[in-house]
């Protein structure tokens, strides 16, 4: 099928790029960041630093090129054919090169590979592919949707959709037609494409997302033991990063009476815990089930981080030999030692070793990955450059993050211009982030009810690390300490990703705490090891527990892969088209579903999903009420006429609307009906606003229903 052969492509392409960039990237897998053997196998890092480079080269060529061809009957079509035809020329000459310059690359990599890594390894890939498969997938010949995600899955399908049976170029929002894009597309766009090259939905969506989580572990793997040394703390960290800590589930536990524990546990299938907006599902697996496109882009900040720590421990080693010189001299000498503050001012801050450059191939590689990731996950993208910063402040080879910075500030700023007219976020302080109440005490309860005992561990591994380890444990807290002071956009919630960002690195440091208990060799503290994992990770056992509940077949939300609706929408519209239509979202029933599977434009959908992403909300829904409750044709010519509106749905959802009185008959009256399913209540209707009616209309043989008018006489025959 094509649609693997494009993912092919985008290994082999990203694999020629990584090779021919980096001489010996294998090299980065040898040592920790310490200089300790680590020896693992390169492949843990470089088929990660493939996929992503891949993917982001290729799929933003397609882009950009349906973009150039917007116009043409069928530019992702011709996009295609030019984009996977020079990848594959490309992949041939330069895999020609880099086999006659460095051989097999992958040579004895496989060995370093251990038994209880391939214990790991399969482990990871059982629960990806459970939780997306669960998830997505064909049902009976029906599109199966999990219940724990298929409410967001309205936008991320929508939008897929857009692509594969539509022209969005240049992209707008599916749920808020006529208007910029300010949700980040691109991994959509990815998915979208692969339904285009003959993946069915479920897979375009599920392959590119299974491949994600997995090698975002095997990053994750790479810079744990890369930082510590030891493979254990790497395994302990994909556990912690996999099962979240939290008090949740031992809050429950205290709700339920005694001898229905066992039961009510096992009956659960609604998420748990007391914070706010905990019930979503907020902070366990089904984030990354629903969230399709965070795993890509958390693949790159890991493997940005890898990339740029060595800066970070050449300064550190740097600054540490001299500080011991002096020491030395100053105990012989018998004067007073020198703050080490000091000395990090003088030969680092304003020195030329704490600015050179000395790797300027791995800087540019940076920023180009960092800015091409913008629209991928924004959030991501806002969190490693955060967590950047900091690390610059405290590394040799400032020049070199600048470089960094400058390139990925390029490039988000003029995919910024390109897709946004508006602007783009609306920074704010806003102090809290869920917590309430919103002051110093109500953020540490909010903490402690959050991530359990995390916190407790943290703190002490903070305490008894040294002065480089320390750092990196402050920079990697960085964007969650942005998620409790800044907020960007009007929903605080968006900002959960920034402190899982920081939970996923800090939990690194927590599996260097529980390791080290282990290796203490004693009984007492082997107990301690044990109780503190299991209080790391019971929730989020339990939780995996629910998601696995949740999303059974039974529960799953059912809707058409393709009807005579969605049909209907793909002969009769085009990249401008419009529908007016309720506040839809996949619901449990009615012919909504297909106007979102379609992929076509919405004058607006749900609100939330568009008010989050910065939408003016509040308008569009007043002009709908008018439209729908209008009682004057000429009027509604007026109303219409101000939009960019093509076609008027009319179901059983405005019939049902509580916020407005639908007329119908004002609207049968004005347009031509151009399509039309079922009857009664239950009608599906579409007006073409383009073919307004000349004359008057027989409205009883078009069956518009209105809903009939209370039989006051009822009461006649009671005596009151």
């Amino acid at each position: 099928m094509l649609g693997i052969f494009y993912l092919i492509l985008c290994f082999l392409t990203g694999f020629c790029i990584i090779e021919l960039v980096f001489k010996n990237i294998g090299a980065l897998t040898e040592n920790s960041f310490y200089g300790k053997k680590i020896n693992i196998s390169s492949m843990y890092l470089r088929i990660p630093a493939y996929f992503v480079t891949g993917v982001l080269v290729l799929t933003w060529l397609l882009y950009i090129i349906c973009c150039i061809f917007r116009n043409s009957s069928n530019p992702i079509g011709l996009a295609n054919g030019l984009v996977m035809s020079a990848a594959a020329v490309f992949s041939a000459v330069a895999m020609y090169f880099i086999i006659k310059r460095k051989g097999n690359v992958f040579k004895g990599e496989g060995k370093k590979i251990t038994t209880v890594e391939i214990v790991v390894i399969t482990l990871v890939c059982l629960l990806v592919f459970y939780l997306m498969f669960k998830t997505l997938g064909i049902l009976d010949g029906k599109l199966k949707i999990g219940l724990s995600v298929f409410s967001d899955f309205s936008t991320h399908l929508s939008m897929m959709r857009s692509f594969s049976h539509g022209n969005n170029f240049p992209t707008q929002y599916t749920f808020f037609g006529g208007e910029d894009v300010k949700y980040h597309f691109m991994f959509q766009f990815l998915c979208g494409n692969l339904e285009y090259l003959g993946l069915r939905l479920d897979q375009a969506l599920n392959i590119p997302s299974i491949i994600s989580m997995i090698l975002s572990y095997s990053m994750l793997f790479v810079l744990a033991v890369k930082l510590t040394g030891k493979k254990s703390i790497g395994y302990l960290t994909l556990l912690f990063y996999t099962f979240r800590s939290s008090h949740a589930l031992f809050e429950y536990i205290l709700t339920i009476p005694k001898g229905e524990v066992a039961k009510t546990l096992y009956d659960t299938v609604e998420f748990i815990g007391s914070t706010e907006n905990e019930n979503w599902g907020l902070w366990n697996l089904n984030v990354y089930c629903n969230q399709r496109h965070l795993s890509f882009s958390l693949i790159i900040m890991l493997l940005v981080i890898v990339l740029v720590l060595p800066a970070f421990f050449d300064g550190c080693t740097r600054l540490l030999l001299k500080y011991r010189e002096l020491c030395e001299k100053a105990e012989a000498e018998k004067t007073s030692k020198p703050f080490f503050l000091q000395l990090f001012f003088k030969d680092s801050l304003i020195s030329k070793e704490g600015w050179l450059i000395k790797d300027y191939k791995t800087a540019v590689f940076t920023g180009l990955l960092l800015g091409a990731s913008g629209f991928f996950n924004g959030a991501v993208l806002i969190g490693t450059v955060i967590v950047l910063f900091f690390v610059a402040a405290g590394s040799d080879r400032r020049l070199e993050f600048v470089i960094v910075a400058g390139i990925a500030g390029l490039l988000s700023f003029i995919q910024s211009k390109c897709f946004i007219t508006s602007q783009l976020f609306d920074p704010q302080l806003y102090y809290g982030f869920l917590s309430n109440p919103k002051n110093l005490t109500g953020a540490i309860n909010y903490v402690w009810k959050l991530m359990g005992i995390l916190p407790v561990i943290l703190l002490l591994q903070f305490v008894a690390s040294k002065g480089p380890r320390k750092y990196i444990m402050a920079c990697f807290s960085m964007p969650m300490v942005f998620a409790f002071f800044v907020s960007l956009t009007p929903d605080i919630s968006v900002n959960h990703k920034y402190v899982m960002m920081s939970i996923m690195l800090l939990d690194i440091f927590a599996a260097v705490y529980v390791v080290g208990l282990f290796e203490k060799k004693d009984v007492w503290y082997g107990i301690l090891g044990a109780l503190a994992v299991f209080f790391l990770t019971a929730t989020g056992i339990f939780e995996f527990y629910i998601v696995a509940r949740k999303n059974v077949d039974e529960r799953a939300m059912k809707y058409p892969y393709q009807d005579e609706i969605m049909e209907w929408i793909w002969d009769n519209s085009d990249k401008d088209t419009i529908f007016l239509s309720a506040n839809y979202y996949l619901m449990y029933g009615g012919y909504g579903n297909s106007l979102i599977l379609s992929g076509q434009k919405m004058y607006s959908g749900w609100d939330y999903f568009s008010w989050s992403a910065g939408y003016d909300v509040g308008a569009r829904n007043e002009m709908i009420e008018k439209i729908y409750s209008c009682d004057n044709v000429a009027e509604l010519y007026e109303l219409v006429g101000s939009t960019e509106i093509d076609y008027i749905v009319v179901d059983r959802v405005n019939r049902d609307s509580e916020t407005y009185d639908l007329n119908e008959k004002t609207i049968a009256s004005a347009y031509e009906r151009v399509f039309t399913k079922d009857s009664g209540i239950d009608r599906f209707s579409i007006y073409d606003v383009s073919k307004r009616v000349s004359g008057d209309i027989d409205l009883e043989s078009m069956d518009i229903y209105e809903e009939p008018e209370p039989d006051y006489d009822f009461f006649d025959d009671w005596d009151f």
